[in-house]
């Protein structure tokens, strides 16, 4: 596998077509968690870990399980509705188990979270990807499929991170009245989407 494609499935994921930016996807912690950098970074790094998880593990099930069963039976769609299924069982594991590790390990991060870290069960950024990477001709190997996975959440932890980074210092601006608080938020949420308009040439 060339090194080249490898690299170009990442930066498309991370920059180009950055699942909250672009795809609009996981839009709910992206403003709710991004109050301040450390419990942005940190919300990043988890849903990191089960978009990498998850969509390694539902390529598998569907490649190496579902597929076989229909092509079995000669009817190769014929357990297509059980990908669903299996990606959500799949997510709502890989969630319980970073919410075990944060309780035990991180109980102030754990804590910070709140509702937002269960909720990670039911963020669409996270199914988006593994619906991208089960429908994508690109992605149709396993490691290709990992590092789409892995680019997806590092382009969400990039996401929410800067934007965590610009309202701490909305905090300390002169931010006219009827502006403040939801206003200014999705008005920053905007501009960083339009701003990452900008990398769209690099995949030409």
């Amino acid at each position: 596998m060339s090194i080249g494609v490898l690299l170009g499935i990442l930066l498309s994921v991370v920059l180009v077509n950055n699942l909250v930016l672009a795809g609009f996807l996981g839009i709910c912690p992206f403003l709710g968690v991004s109050r301040k950098v450390g419990m942005a970074f940190g919300m990043g790094c988890a849903v990191t870990f089960v978009i990498t998880v998850s969509g390694v593990v539902t390529w598998l099930i569907v490649h190496a399980v579902l597929m076989p069963i229909g092509d079995y039976f000669g009817r190769p769609d014929m357990l297509y509705f059980l990908k669903y299924v299996a990606f959500i069982m799949v997510i709502a594991s890989m969630v319980q188990l970073v919410e075990m590790y944060l309780k035990k390990f991180s109980p102030p991060l754990y804590t910070a979270f709140g509702v937002f870290l269960p909720l990670i069960t039911t963020n669409c950024a996270i199914l988006g990807a593994c619906l991208y990477i089960d429908m994508k001709s690109e992605t149709q190997n396993l490691l290709n499929a990992a590092v789409y996975a892995l680019g997806g959440g590092i382009g969400f932890t990039l996401a929410i991170t800067i934007m965590a980074g610009i309202r701490e210092h909305i905090q300390f601006s002169d931010v006219p009245k009827c502006l403040r608080g939801a206003g200014i938020t999705l008005l920053v949420a905007g501009i960083l989407a339009m701003a990452f308009t900008g990398f769209t040439g690099i995949g030409k």
